[in-house]
């Protein structure tokens, strides 16, 4: 199996380390490189030429933001997938606007982070999220919690049917395609919302 091969950039060199290391112990990816500014980002996308640049947004000098078009010139293969503190919509929006594939919260789980630089090196873009209603809100938040569908109809007083109308309408509305992603992103937006 091909490893994904990813450089890290983060102006502080612990979070640097960290996240080489998560990646390292999993057999999917090889870091082949970091940087500490956008520069570092651009000279190294062009040298190493990685499938995956995982970028912080708040650098000093160059900025992940600011970084993104300039990558993606220097090395158009690259996909860029921001990392951040915020992960309010607007941010991801910014990014996907500038070229990124998405942005993923540093409060995000290993396994968040890992099926988003998979994603992302599938070329596969995030999408802002839609705004829900209270209903489904709650249903996805239990599907995040690992409950069945028998168990959210029990919790919330709805029939199965009902639970299955709501996962597939959240689906469609979210532009997600397999039950698995839907858990992800239900986890996802469970830290998020912690």
């Amino acid at each position: 199996m091909t490893r994904l091969r990813v450089v890290i950039v983060d102006d502080h060199a612990l979070v640097r380390a960290s996240l080489a290391k998560l990646l390292c112990s999993y057999s999917e990816f090889e870091v082949v490189g970091t940087a500490a500014d956008g520069h570092g980002a651009i000279a190294l996308a062009e040298k190493l030429k990685p499938d995956v640049l995982l970028l912080d947004v708040a650098m000093p000098g160059l900025d992940g933001l600011n970084a993104i078009p300039l990558i993606r010139a220097a090395c158009p293969a690259t996909h860029v997938l921001l990392i951040s503190m915020h992960d309010e919509p607007e941010y991801l929006q910014e990014a996907v606007d500038r070229g990124a594939q998405g942005l993923v919260s540093k409060a995000s789980s290993p396994e968040d982070l890992t099926c988003a630089i998979m994603s992302a090196a599938r070329g596969e873009v995030m999408k802002p999220s839609i705004p829900l209603s209270k209903r489904e809100r709650e249903v996805l938040s239990l599907i995040g919690a690992g409950k069945t569908n028998e168990q959210i109809a029990t919790i919330l007083s709805i029939s199965q049917k009902t639970v299955e109308h709501h996962r597939q309408q959240l689906m469609d509305r979210l532009d997600i395609h397999t039950e698995a992603g839907l858990i992800v992103h239900a986890r996802r937006t469970i830290v998020a919302a912690s």
